[in-house]
């Protein structure tokens, strides 16, 4: 089937038809006291976009394995078969700020809460060239209606804007580079740079961007670092080893890596995937990482012994500065006034998709294996949406994280040993090498 390039001024043209239709009587958008009038067939030739405006009626018990965030809910779709290009700035974007979710999460301040957005094209899985596109294909929005068989309860619950897929980059945020910059956006963690440490809460001074986010977010992650630290066969008084410290200095990954720093491969097999859902979410965390070993010395013997060690990550969302997507399904954007669960734009499973396009277990989405599968992969409902803004993206990606120092300083013996087994020795905002992509031309005051 053909996809057609679409503009803003043909959703807009689209957006009023359709408010005509559902709305004739409102004042609002009565243009002229003689109603609507028809248009002859060179007047309808003239205007663009006809034949893009698709419409749906959806139940919420209707598809595969509903839930009870679905169930009450009707939802009404109002889409166009087209493909919408974005490249677009934003120097702040917050949605969702106070009200009931201050309560709710615990976090007072907004469900989205990003600093120095841009939407573009994606070169692989990093962001691509100032000016590229991110794309939209057949782009909707749809309503949660509830009471739906009575006139007098019938009331709009959600509004979803979503597309069937998208395919793309978000950049976010800002680094920098020199110790003691002052970060602008970022007063959290103090307002200067810190880049004489490796790890820890030093490291967030250094970087802004995303300060909260609400939503759903099935990740696939891959993680190279080097890992480095004193083990000391003896006490630790503060910092100091009193005893023999011995050298720990070795490569660890998780997930699929292309680098060739690490022992990690490429396939399907060796990918991690990682379902992370919230409101307000502020930090990152991985537990009981595997990590592959590659070194000299003790993590020469510890290899030779085990083969690998465990370690948790703990990383503020600012150290995260980008997320891209490769033509993925259901991406949406809503807010509701209760948890509700959106059907899926195919009306059919994940798990169902991966099948039918013949790419089971050998797609790079949780939903095509089984080591990962969860509930939401045999459902044609999206996990439930909470309460305010929600963004959804059910396979994004966030692969060759880098970290070339990781300095864990001294360790006592007891840290060390709990590197042997899950979960790990935890290590905690660790400085990765990830730098917002520029998108702008030249002085463009947003750079």
């Amino acid at each position: 089937m053909m996809i057609k390039k679409i503009t803003l001024r043909e959703i807009a043209l689209s957006i009023i038809f359709y408010a005509f239709i559902f709305f004739p009587d409102s004042p609002v958008l009565a243009f002229n006291s003689g109603g609507l009038q028809p248009l002859s067939e060179d007047q309808m030739r003239a205007v663009s976009g006809q034949g893009l405006i698709v419409s749906d009626k959806i139940s919420g018990s209707a598809l595969s394995n509903p839930n009870p965030y679905s169930t009450p809910f009707d939802f009404y779709r109002i889409g166009l078969d087209g493909e919408l290009d974005l490249n677009l700035n934003m120097s702040k974007l917050q949605l969702g700020c106070g009200g009931i979710n201050d309560h709710l999460s615990g976090n007072s301040g907004c469900d989205l809460d990003l600093d120095y957005v841009s939407l573009m094209g994606r070169e692989g899985t990093d962001p691509g060239q100032p000016g590229s596109a991110f794309s939209l294909k057949r782009p909707y929005i749809e309503f949660a209606i509830k009471n739906d068989g009575s006139t007098t309860f019938r009331e709009v619950v959600g509004i979803k804007i979503g597309s069937e897929s998208a395919d793309g980059a978000i950049n976010v945020g800002r680094r920098y580079l020199q110790n003691g910059a002052v970060n602008q956006e970022n007063t959290a963690f103090g307002t200067s740079c810190n880049t004489g440490v490796s790890v820890g809460e030093g490291v967030v001074g250094c970087h802004s961007g995303i300060n909260s986010v609400s939503g759903f977010l099935g990740a696939e992650l891959s993680i190279s670092m080097r890992v480095r630290a004193n083990i000391c066969g003896g006490f630790v008084v503060g910092s100091t080893c009193i005893g023999i410290p011995v050298p720990l200095d070795a490569w660890g990954c998780t997930g699929r890596t292309q680098t060739d720093v690490d022992t990690c491969g490429t396939s399907q097999i060796d990918a991690l995937f990682v379902d992370i859902a919230g409101t307000r979410m502020q930090s990152l965390g991985l537990r009981s990482a595997l990590l592959e070993l590659d070194g000299n010395g003790l993590s020469g013997v510890l290899t030779s012994l085990i083969g690998s060690v465990y370690a948790s990550l703990n990383t503020d969302l600012r150290n995260v500065h980008k997320l891209t997507f490769e033509n993925t399904g259901d991406f949406f954007l809503s807010f509701q006034r209760e948890p509700v669960a959106y059907p899926r734009y195919s009306k059919i499973s994940p798990v169902e998709e991966f099948q039918n396009a013949g790419n089971f277990g050998s797609a790079m989405d949780a939903c095509a294996t089984t080591a990962y599968s969860t509930p939401r992969c045999n459902s044609a409902y999206s996990v439930p949406a909470n309460t305010g803004w929600w963004l959804n993206a059910p396979s994004v990606k966030l692969l060759d994280v880098y970290n070339e120092n990781a300095n864990l300083g001294t360790l006592t013996i007891g840290d060390a040993l709990s590197l042997l087994g899950a979960p790990g020795y935890l290590i905690e905002h660790p400085e990765f090498d990830l730098t917002p992509k520029q998108n702008c031309y030249g002085s463009t005051t947003f750079c």
